[in-house]
């Protein structure tokens, strides 16, 4: 297997409860590409003012001073609602004049399928004429989402029947929305054609719930996955890893106050535990983009 070197983007995410800042130096440190991360979840002071042009102009000044690339930009919301295209649109347009090519989100609940799908008529439009691919993501938790494994992404896609409408594949967001029944190898091979981004992510038991890890360390495993579908290392990805949470014995995501390597409460993981994390999955995913390509 040759060509060129895949694209790998360290998510913002490892570095919740810090700057935005903080976390643009941290992954320069690291790697070329970064995928910043504009989700109310995370951050409940985001506001849709935010996204304007100054803002747009200022965070692509930052990235250039820090030499890194982007290439996608997650901003998740339930596309279902009845004000999302307005809100989702204006969010394309910022990510699309920062440098990104995919912006990364959910689709919402099967209750509002038919708001979704006429939601999408309009953004996909757009989509086009702003160059911008639109990624469904499949979640990590919740019940009853239009889009919650690969299965059901794909029955999407097809409906939409866009190319500016691609899945954005989370291979550990596959265990535990299932609540640790369903693993990415399972579906992988039907997948492949619609998947235009990834999420590397990964978690382990601990004391009863799971916690997110360096992508070699946890249930999901990428070596294998590497091995039996190496057309994955030629797609653009991320390392998401919200070092800070995990989910319950329920798979119920929520914020993490203890670790075992840390062995000590937090609010916002030690910046140098957060690097050892991400400096871990690096090695990692090198080492097998190597072993493929021998």
């Amino acid at each position: 297997m040759g060509g060129k070197r895949p694209i790998v983007a360290i998510n913002t995410l490892a570095f919740h409860g810090y700057p935005l800042d903080t976390a643009l130096g941290e992954i320069a440190r690291l790697a070329d590409y970064v995928e910043p991360v504009f989700i109310t979840k995370y951050d409940p002071t985001l506001r849709e003012e935010y996204f304007n042009e100054d803002n747009a102009w200022a965070f692509s000044r930052r990235l250039e001073q820090l030499k890194l690339k982007i290439v996608s930009m997650g901003s998740h919301m339930d596309l279902g609602q009845s004000d999302a295209a307005a809100i989702f649109r204006n969010r394309m347009e910022f990510a699309a004049k920062i440098g990104a090519k995919t912006i990364i989100t959910n689709a919402g609940h099967k209750s509002c399928k038919t708001t979704f799908y006429k939601n999408m008529g309009k953004l996909i439009s757009y989509a086009e004429k702003i160059d911008i691919t639109i990624a469904f993501e499949n979640p990590g938790d919740g019940q009853d989402l239009l889009l919650g494994d690969g299965i059901e992404a794909i029955e999407v896609l097809e409906r939409l029947g866009s190319d500016r409408a691609r899945f954005n594949y989370d291979f550990s967001n596959v265990f535990t929305y299932s609540k640790g029944k369903k693993y990415p190898g399972q579906e992988l091979g039907r997948l492949l054609p619609y998947i235009g981004h990834l999420h590397l992510k990964n978690v382990k038991l601990w004391k009863g719930h799971w916690m997110v890890c360096s992508i070699g360390k946890g249930v999901i495993n990428y070596r294998n996955l590497f091995q039996q579908f190496p057309a994955l290392l030629n797609i653009p990805m991320s390392i998401e890893l919200p070092i800070g949470y995990g989910y319950d014995d329920q798979f119920n995501f929520a914020l993490r106050k203890e670790s075992p390597e840390l062995n000590e409460n937090f609010t916002a993981p030690p910046i140098e535990y957060i690097r050892k994390v991400l400096s871990s999955s690096l090695r990692f995913y090198e080492i097998n983009l190597r072993l493929s390509r021998r």
